[in-house]
């Protein structure tokens, strides 16, 4: 739902804006998009990818750290609050005490399909997460039952779809063993 303000927004004060109210929004353009809160069962996806991915970054000591649906990434027209996102380290120290908003692409983003967002995140997304640099983007569909890992390459994304027990491959995260089945299993 796009929030009609009397006039357009300046991103400075998207950075500051508070209604009141628990709503949570997105900025585009100078509008503000409201987010609709996640359901039990997304929150609890994402918190099984977040801790996943956060073992695996302490058992290789990748350089990373994990986010869950908390860090924007601005485009220099649009935020976008990915389910999961991870960065590196260096990215997260450069946050500091700011708001929670990278300006430059981050690693990978993990968007967890909503029935009422499919075209946001299956193509809207894809879009622009291609066009920020993001080198990686999981496109979890519990509806298809497919997980799809798209992978960045001169500026496009090559996407495989990964069914039931089948391991994803991950350029970010070589050495781990996920499937879709497990992400099933742990609901």
């Amino acid at each position: 739902m796009t929030v009609t303000t009397t006039r357009k927004l300046t991103f400075e004060e998207y950075l500051t804006y508070a209604d009141g109210t628990d709503k949570r929004y997105e900025f585009n353009d100078g509008e503000l998009i409201e987010v609709s809160p996640a359901s039990v069962f997304h929150n609890d996806l994402m918190m099984f990818f977040a801790f996943f991915l956060q073992s695996a970054i302490n058992q290789f000591n990748h350089p990373y750290c994990v986010r869950v649906n908390s860090t924007e990434i601005f485009n220099g027209k649009r935020t976008r609050r990915p389910d999961v996102l991870v960065m590196t380290l260096a990215q997260k120290k450069s946050l500091g005490n700011q708001p929670d908003i990278l300006y430059e692409p981050c690693l990978l983003v993990i968007e967890i399909v909503s029935p009422t967002c499919r075209t946001v995140d299956t193509i809207e997304k894809r879009q622009e997460y291609a066009e920020l640099g993001i080198l990686e983007y999981w496109i979890v569909d519990f509806l298809l039952g497919t997980f799809a890992v798209l992978t960045l390459v001169d500026g496009i994304y090559e996407e495989k779809i990964y069914r039931d027990s089948e391991a994803i491959a991950s350029d970010i995260f070589p050495n781990i063993s996920l499937s879709m089945g497990q992400a099933m299993a742990s609901m």
